[in-house]
């Protein structure tokens, strides 16, 4: 395949030793998720390698290549493994380009489609334009530093859940965990969910929900607030967040629902479903309703009972 056919990442970290025994388990983590988000080669450099010869001795260089018709997963990926380095206090540093035989920097924006996610939802980042049909609202966010553009299967199965649940005027709050960029707390907010909070233990994902919350002028909450000690329930509850992290936290995040309230996650590869299904029907009780397939993705939804 031709260069102009590639996406590339490029990531860099310190490299993992025998001092240092948690960058191991960071960067099985990275590999995982870049393998989840369809990372076509990984390529490892290092100070020994021609390719990575001006590197630190004690650095290590990932450089993934996607296809260009890749470029949400590429973007979605890179803000998920700068927020797992924030979470893991690693210090991180990507980039992100397209290229043909002569490089242009930003060229991978050139592949951010505007797209109609839902019945009333649109999506575009600040560069594109959307001509959106009558009674459909337009989310504006630009792919940056937070997980979620809108425009990734998995943020899209949400967007639709929460346009579908609240489409009666039944749902009246709602609860974003794990916001990211907030942009499913905006969906939830202009699909007319008066009370809307999201809440993220990363602090730049609140910073950047505050500012895409405010560029699309809607009254969400955003906060740090952990989940175990949220008091309020909601009516809403939804997360796109990784299996594992769904599974840690899914006492807290079906005590969050009031009774009857529906619980929407996403995050989940297709093969993960029954094991995420199973853990969700222990302890407090929940019915499952339904789940949606998108790609390799898929998304449930549960109702406290």
């Amino acid at each position: 395949m031709s260069d102009e056919s590639w996406i590339r990442l490029s990531i860099t970290y310190p490299a993992p030793d025998e001092a240092h025994y948690d960058l191991y388990f960071f960067e099985q983590d990275l590999y995982g998720a870049l393998y989840a988000y369809g990372a076509a080669t990984i390529n490892e450099q290092d100070s020994t390698t021609l390719d990575g010869k001006e590197l630190a001795p004690d650095q290590k260089r990932l450089m993934c290549y996607f296809e260009n018709s890749q470029a949400v997963e590429a973007a979605e990926v890179r803000a998920a493994v700068e927020q797992m380095a924030r979470g893991a206090k690693i210090d991180l540093t990507t980039s992100l380009e397209a290229f043909t035989d002569q490089s242009w920097k930003d060229g991978w924006k050139a592949f951010f489609k505007p797209a109609q996610v839902s019945e009333r939802i649109a999506v575009r980042t600040p560069w594109s334009e959307f001509a959106a049909p009558a009674g459909v609202k337009v989310i504006v966010i630009e792919p940056g530093m937070a997980f979620g553009t809108g425009l990734h299967e998995t943020t899209q199965l949400c967007i639709q859940a929460i346009d579908r649940l609240s489409a009666d005027g039944s749902v009246h709050s709602m609860l974003d965990v794990g916001c990211g960029s907030g942009v499913l707390s905006i969906a939830g907010s202009l699909c007319g969910i008066e009370n809307v909070r999201g809440v993220d233990n990363d602090p730049i994902c609140i910073d950047v929900s505050r500012e895409n919350g405010e560029a699309n002028q809607v009254p969400c909450i955003f906060d740090d607030t952990d989940i175990w000690d949220i008091e309020e329930k909601y009516d809403l509850v939804v997360a796109n967040i990784i299996s594992s992290v769904l599974k840690a936290l899914k006492e807290d995040m079906k005590n969050a629902c009031k009774i009857g309230a529906k619980l929407v996650l996403s995050g989940i590869l297709c093969e993960e479903r029954e094991d995420v299904e199973e853990a969700f029907l222990e302890g407090i009780p929940m019915k499952k309703l339904s789940h949606v397939t998108k790609g390799e993705w898929c998304s449930i939804v549960f109702e406290r009972v």
